[in-house]
């Protein structure tokens, strides 16, 4: 019984074994399924918990290659318009091949996928020790966007797939908070450049190849339905457009308040330790607040909690054209930080809980295709709202957006087709 629940095997599995109802009965393995709502060792399933750490190692390499890389091109004096469209290409291949990597998933199985993102992903890192070739640099991005889309794409169909409705949205909260986590403390080990410019990337290789001998030693292969054959193949818009719209709204936020707080900051006479510690406090509420919401979305109608957050987040993106309060805006940025990443994980949920079972390899890509949308509209828009108004034009335009989403889908469109 123990082999079959722990992700190792022997001999790790035989020395766990004789611990295993110890540590079932810690008070650490109570106190995590009195928080969760389950226990490690007797409700999650092993691929399950692979993923969620798979994702969170990853996670790591994810936060410390592109930092690394946007410091070096700065430091040698490379343009800054060349930068941008260096993390413009990466989006770019996200939003081609989201769409696809459902189909390749159906037609190859996850763990295939899975794995080819991983290696993709690891030696695209490693390439990055060149990052001074920008002829290199460039399809080097790009290869790497499809990398990170398996990677993602794969492990959203696993959660969801091994998910029930009873516990779906606590579960892509803890993915999401967890992924969070892994990236955070990636750009902590930015410093690593100090030490050489390739030794960050030789790190993120390293961490990914790791990742990789993991999953690939002990992940099992999971059976994903085929789509029924008596029935047209899925399409963007047999998605709920809630789903996809929140996805885009979460991908437009997420890629936009990077780029306009720490101008904020500046323009509103904060200093640059000020702007670091908004910026934390921003990742800190995606971290604490995230996955009670996902949790809340287990016990609620998820179109309501969808647009109340919404709402909630209509307010909060406001504040700051009123107050330059430190503190307050430390609070501010916190339930900002939280509630954007929440209409990501909402979203999904509400989608699978709409489509078949059969169809939630393509929907997930279809759904990271509009989360890659909204990542390249983002900084585009909210630079643009920045000149027209550089104290509140991007606060006030973003709260204008969340309320018209909220209006379309609470008095237009009808529960029947969102």
């Amino acid at each position: 019984m123990a082999s079959s629940i722990l992700p190792f095997r022997v001999p790790v599995s035989l020395i766990l074994f004789k611990t295993s109802n110890i540590i079932k009965n810690s008070i650490a393995s109570k106190a995590f399924a009195l928080i969760f709502g389950y226990s490690i060792y007797e409700n999650m399933k092993k691929n399950f918990l692979l993923a969620l750490v798979g994702i969170t190692i990853g996670g790591i390499g994810f936060g410390l290659v592109t930092p690394v890389t946007v410091i070096l091109l700065e430091k040698s004096g490379t343009p800054t318009a060349i930068t941008g469209v260096l993390t413009t290409i990466g989006l770019l291949s996200i939003l081609i091949f989201s769409p696809l990597t459902g189909s390749l998933i159906t037609k190859f199985n996850v763990r295939k996928i899975l794995l080819i993102g991983l290696l993709i992903w690891a030696f695209g890192a490693l390439g990055h020790i060149y990052w001074y070739n920008l002829y290199l640099l460039f399809p080097l991005r790009f290869i790497m966007g499809i990398g990170g889309t398996f990677i993602f794409v794969s492990t959203e169909v696993i959660i969801n797939t091994i998910s029930t409705e009873k516990n779906r949205g606590k579960n892509i909260g803890l993915y999401v908070v967890l992924l969070s986590i892994g990236i955070a403390t990636g750009t902590m080990l930015i410093w690593t450049i100090q030490i050489a410019d390739w030794f960050p990337f030789v790190v993120s290789f390293a961490i990914m190849f790791i990742v990789l001998i993991i999953q690939f030693f002990y992940f099992e292969e999971i059976v994903i339905t085929k789509e029924e054959e008596k029935s047209a193949p899925m399409k963007v818009f047999d998605m709920p457009p809630l789903s996809l719209i929140s996805s885009f709204i979460y991908g437009f936020f997420e890629s936009s308040i990077i780029v306009v707080l720490p101008i904020f900051g500046l323009r509103t006479l904060f200093t640059e330790t000020d702007i670091s510690i908004f910026m934390t406090s921003f990742v800190i509420g995606g971290i604490v607040i995230l996955y009670f919401i996902g949790h809340l979305s287990d016990k609620m109608d998820k179109r309501k909690l969808i647009l109340s957050i919404a709402l909630i987040l209509s307010v909060f993106i406001l504040l700051p054209v009123f107050t330059h309060n430190f503190y307050l805006l430390i609070a501010i940025f916190l339930m900002i930080g939280g509630v954007i990443p929440s209409l990501y994980t909402l979203g999904l949920n509400f989608a699978v809980d709409k489509i078949r079972k059969d169809q939630i390899p393509k929907a997930n890509g279809f759904y990271i295709m509009m989360y890659g949308a909204g990542t390249m509209t983002g900084p585009i828009i909210g630079s643009l709202m920045l000149e027209l108004n550089k104290d509140y034009g991007y606060w006030v335009f973003s709260s204008i957006i969340c309320l018209i989403f909220v209006s379309y889908f609470s008095f237009i469109k009808k529960r029947t087709v969102v």
